[in-house]
């Protein structure tokens, strides 16, 4: 009898609980105690559309009062990221887990700036197609000609607004929020898609929808297959700071006369075969998907 119980000292006993899983009595333990297990779709969706809308209150607000680089950061901070951080203390996860904030690895790092920077070309291409179906939003173009820096400072600022907290809060809304919510009760792809539809709907400009939607779901289809939402983030800010940079190159003539240029097409095909050879390495390397 000493023998047997010696020999199983190292083995784990069948009544004892794994770590973080909890016993009969424990309550609910893992990934039972998150809010997405907690809450009902429902009450979760109208949370998120309450974030939305106070976003672009908050955004209104400041913009029309002429502070551009104000409308572009502290919305963002106060509307979702906030919300969400005190949504979190319901969960027992905490903030960084519940949202899958993992550490990233240096692998796939390297793939996801490669499919943000070759998703430029092709997405833009894409987009033209539409633009050209539109004439020009005078509304539109007067937002493009606010948020135009003005010089080193006025870039810096609202880079801080698009490229940073833009990234982060809309991932945290649409990646790491809704289409969390969809993948509970349909497949993850179609779960990519309408979160990706949803994404370029809360841009209300109908020539841009298109082009949007698109990135939308590469930044959906970069946090499905990894499970960890700083890698959509950082597509998602590559992206934007990239157009920022453009933008700041444009001239305000150009901006106005609106004229669609699509993009030369034997740097966009290269662009697309890079994008899609990016993102089956990805596939290949992250199998199964994580969540």
């Amino acid at each position: 009898m000493q023998d047997q119980r010696d020999d199983n000292r190292g083995a784990p006993d069948p009544e004892e609980p794994e770590p973080g899983r909890g016993g009969p009595d424990a309550g609910p333990a893992g990934p039972a105690s998150g809010i997405f297990d907690r809450i009902n779709n429902y009450l979760l969706l109208a949370y998120a559309c309450a974030c939305l809308l106070m976003n672009y209150s908050l955004a209104g607000l400041f913009y029309f009062n002429g502070m551009i680089s104000l409308s572009l950061a502290l919305p963002g901070i106060f509307s979702i990221l906030v919300p969400f951080y005190l949504l979190s203390r319901r969960s027992m996860l905490g903030f960084a887990r519940e949202f899958s904030f993992a550490r990233p690895d240096l692998k796939t790092s390297g793939l996801v700036i490669v499919i943000a920077i070759a998703a430029i070309l092709p997405v833009e291409a894409f987009s033209s197609v539409f633009e050209r179906m539109w004439a020009p939003d005078a509304d539109y173009t007067s937002f493009i000609l606010s948020i135009k820096p003005k010089g080193p400072t006025s870039f810096f600022l609202i880079a801080i607004g698009i490229v940073l907290v833009a990234a982060v809060t809309e991932e945290l809304l649409f990646r790491g929020f809704v289409q969390r919510i969809f993948q509970r009760n349909m497949s993850g792809p179609l779960a990519v898609v309408l979160a990706g539809i949803l994404f370029s709907l809360s841009h209300f400009n109908p020539p841009v929808i298109p082009g949007v939607a698109a990135l939308g779901i590469i930044f959906g289809y970069l946090f499905y297959r990894t499970g960890n939402l700083w890698y959509s983030i950082a597509g998602h800010a590559i992206y934007n700071l990239t157009m920022l940079v453009r933008l700041n190159e444009a001239a305000e003539e150009e901006i106005v006369a609106a004229k669609v240029v699509p993009p030369d097409t034997g740097w966009t095909l290269l662009s697309l075969a890079v994008l899609v050879s990016a993102l089956w390495l990805l596939h290949r390397l992250h199998r199964p998907n994580g969540q």
